[in-house]
């Protein structure tokens, strides 16, 4: 079964159309007492005009005469679906304005269309393949593939239950009622339903924690909209809207489900996922820009950090360096072995206390920024520095009049341990390491 032939006198004709697609009465072909010059536009044979009812429809259609060679015309029927479905597609797209021929072949015979729309001004030409058979998903790209290289638009029809390739390339799956009201399409279009936060500006629909890649404070809504299938429609009205330009065949952007597949859309429709996707854009611009500031912020504290921590180091250097010759000076002095604490403590400004007879005597190393506040405890005591800069520094802080004595001592250089990241759960904070190190976890 085909639609199309060659006749000798009139050339390519549609017996689909009244008028043969070429202003002849149909009539003048059917049942002639003498055969019609009729023959198949691929393998030349002789055709002859059936005419036939099936449900609604009024058939015409051309069958090859008995013992015909192999042809890919004939060969390219599969079925009454497929016959009848091309000839709804061409119907309406001629209903739309629009031409339609069927079984239209490229000029090296690349691709060959089932139904070949084109616009009343020639400017578009849309390919509508009735695909009822299985076929691969890489075949399917590769025919949409040439089709596009001929600036040819394509759309797939089918009617499979299960079409692998239906997200894959430009196409619609459909269904013909039993009953025999309009094919309709049943998947393949899609619409766009939007979703805002009320204030835009204050993201508050997820709680992963993780859409702000790792960033703190609040980040504003990137949309919440998302695709879902069109409701049934008929098919007229699908072929329609292409001829229109009313939709289009787009590949979606938005949707974890969704993303990367092929769906018909309107215009609208696209303006809806384009505003969502430029609000998605522009959140990611403000956390790469807030990433960027709170990873400066992150250094300048851990820089800091690793400084402290190095202070603290040096400081329990000089402390372990002056307390042999504290203790040489304080015994040539008071005449008596004094106590030398283990560590450092508070409440002598972290520096390490000495005792003669039971009683303070002394403190290596005070920290100077801490004095200030434990000026009148310290007065009496003697304070050791281990070098004339940090003499200078403790004297600012200190009461007037009080003694402090710098001592040289040669001191063994370490590098400052390294400032964790982040520290796991269990691992020690840098602040509990720095009381670990000035004793005041033992307190």
């Amino acid at each position: 079964m085909v639609f199309v032939g060659v006749h000798g006198e009139w050339g390519r004709i549609d017996v689909t159309q009244a008028d043969l697609g070429c202003g002849q009465d149909r009539e003048s072909i059917y049942k002639t007492k003498r055969p019609a010059p009729l023959t198949c536009y691929e393998c030349d044979w002789r055709l002859h005009l059936v005419h036939k009812t099936h449900s609604a429809y009024d058939l015409w259609f051309l069958r090859h005469a008995n013992q015909a060679p192999h042809c890919e015309a004939r060969a390219a029927g599969e079925g009454m679906a497929h016959h009848l479905l091309k000839l709804d597609l061409a119907h309406h797209a001629r209903a739309a304005g629009w031409s339609a021929e069927y079984e239209v072949a490229a000029p090296d015979g690349s691709w060959r269309a089932d139904v070949m729309a084109t616009s009343a001004d020639g400017s578009r030409r849309v390919a509508l393949e009735a695909q009822m058979a299985s076929i691969s998903i890489a075949d399917i790209e590769a025919r949409t593939d040439r089709y596009g290289e001929a600036g040819v638009e394509v759309c797939w029809f089918t009617d499979r239950k299960t079409a692998p390739w239906l997200d894959n390339v430009p196409s619609v799956q459909i269904a013909r009622p039993d009953d025999g009201d309009p094919v309709q399409v049943t998947a393949g279009a899609a619409r766009f339903e939007p979703a805002w936060c009320d204030d835009r500006t204050v993201c508050d629909w997820c709680d992963c924690e993780d859409c702000g890649a790792g960033v703190d404070g609040p980040l504003p809504c990137e949309g919440h909209g998302k695709w879902e299938p069109a409701a049934l429609f008929p098919l007229e009205r699908f072929v329609a809207a292409i001829c229109q330009n009313a939709t289009r065949p787009h590949r979606l952007r938005v949707g974890w489900d969704t993303k990367g597949k092929w769906r018909w859309i309107t215009r609208r429709y696209f303006d809806m996922e384009e505003e969502q996707l430029q609000a998605h854009i522009r959140k990611y611009q403000i956390v790469e820009r807030l990433q960027t500031v709170q990873q400066r912020q992150q250094k300048a504290r851990q820089a800091a950090e690793q400084e402290h921590l190095a202070a603290i180091e040096a400081l329990l250097q000089r402390q372990r360096a002056l307390i042999k010759p504290v203790v040489e000076f304080i015994y040539h002095e008071a005449g008596a072995f004094p106590s030398v604490a283990r560590d450092g403590s508070p409440e002598f400004a972290m520096g390490v206390p000495v005792h003669v007879r039971g009683k303070p005597y002394a403190v290596i190393c005070p920290v100077a920024s801490r004095i200030s506040a434990l000026r009148r405890r310290l007065a009496p005591l003697v304070l050791f520095a281990a070098s004339e800069r940090e003499r200078s520094r403790i004297l600012a802080q200190a009461a007037p009049g009080q003694r402090i004595e710098v001592l040289t001592a040669e001191l063994t250089p370490t590098s400052a341990p390294a400032v964790p990241r982040r520290p796991d759960q269990g691992d020690l904070t840098v602040r509990q390491a720095m009381n670990r190190m000035l004793g005041l976890d033992r307190m």
